[in-house]
């Protein structure tokens, strides 16, 4: 009885540690950018921005360019030539790409207008629905899963501690090929979804052990 006891305690801190990391990655992949629009993956995007200068459109014979960079921060577009779409010629700068991977991407905009040239960078994301993943997603996931497992070790009931990891497998296979809150990448990320990968098949499997035993 106090070996199980052990056991219980070590996969429930062990849970504490995953979801505390995985936390404070999340919030610091939202706090390091400020994404200004979200695109849906494998659909053409059209990236429109406007062009203001000194607090006005900017005028008709305004270009912008574009350096559009991939998530391993290399140059993906290097400094192509946008097109006005705006009414009147004087409003939104448009270029049309296309991105088969979901992620956070940054663009840096350069407009020169009658001598005056200005430059902003900024950043958009790509996910599998075209809808913002934000920190609530996991947190809710997480919740229900650590709930069921917490519930299924407390009432020694393999079954429910099983059911409770599957919230688990779903986060950790999403994590590995949709990152998390629009970072993913190869370090981070990726060794995020392993570990809740691993996690969660130690759980399911020593669980289904003790239910085939009993």
């Amino acid at each position: 009885m106090k070996l199980l006891n052990e056991h219980k305690a070590s996969i429930v801190y062990l849970l504490l540690l995953c979801l505390l990391f995985t936390f404070s990655l999340v919030s610091a992949g939202i706090d390091t950018q400020d994404i200004s629009d979200v695109f849906e993956v494998n659909e053409n995007i059209s990236y429109t921005k406007p062009c203001i200068n000194n607090g006005t459109w900017c005028s008709p014979s305004a270009t912008c360019n574009y350096t559009f960079y991939d998530m391993d921060n290399s140059i993906r577009y290097n400094n192509v030539l946008a097109t006005n779409v705006g009414e009147r010629g004087a409003s939104s700068w448009q270029y049309n790409l296309y991105h088969d991977d979901t992620g956070l991407y940054k663009v840096d905009m350069v407009c020169l207008d009658t001598g005056a040239q200005g430059s902003e960078t900024l950043y958009y994301e790509v996910t599998g629905s075209g809808v913002t993943d934000t920190i609530g997603f996991y947190i809710i996931i997480l919740a229900i899963s650590f709930g069921l497992i917490v519930l299924g070790l407390s009432l020694s009931d393999p079954a429910t501690t099983i059911f409770g990891s599957f919230g688990l497998y779903f986060v950790s296979i999403y994590t590995l090929f949709n990152g998390i809150a629009g970072t993913k990448d190869a370090v981070t990320t990726w060794a995020v979804g392993l570990i809740l990968l691993g996690v969660a098949m130690y759980i399911s499997t020593r669980s289904a052990y003790e239910l085939i035993v009993d």
